[in-house]
């Protein structure tokens, strides 16, 4: 039985991405900490989603709490935008019109589509930025 387990399990992480309708890649922070927020997060669409389908959001404050994650009041600071690059590519833009005081953002992201709902939770750690002086 225990094999079994194992097998499926392989046979769905070796899945074509294509087969699914949405997926959320990492993230890629482009900020420091004392610094408005900057990041990016790629998205992964199916064969015929339609970029100009794809809704996101923070997830609501009782989603937080379901996952036992601390809502914290800078999320609500947080804007959230796709673009679409040149190549095709679709990104989440984050950012912010206050600074990032806190040394890591914990929040959980809501993407829909047309076909899915996706929730997937973040930790930020931010640095200070490279030319930092104490």
């Amino acid at each position: 039985m225990y094999n079994l387990a194992k097998l499926l399990v392989a046979l769905i992480l070796l899945s074509p991405v294509s087969g699914y309708p949405l997926g959320i890649g990492n993230i890629t922070l482009h900020s420091g900490l004392n610094q408005i927020l900057n990041a990016d997060i790629l998205l992964v669409l199916s064969n015929g989603e339609n970029p100009a389908d794809i809704k996101v959001n923070l997830a609501s404050q009782s989603k937080f709490d379901a996952v036992g994650l601390t809502w914290t009041p800078f999320l609500t600071n947080i804007n959230f935008s796709t673009k679409v690059l040149p190549d095709g590519s679709l990104y989440i833009k984050l950012s912010s019109k206050e600074v990032v005081k806190e040394p890591f953002l914990h929040f959980m992201l809501e993407v829909n589509g047309a076909k899915s709902s996706l929730y997937r939770e973040f930790t930020i750690l931010l640095n200070p930025p490279s030319n930092y002086n104490k």
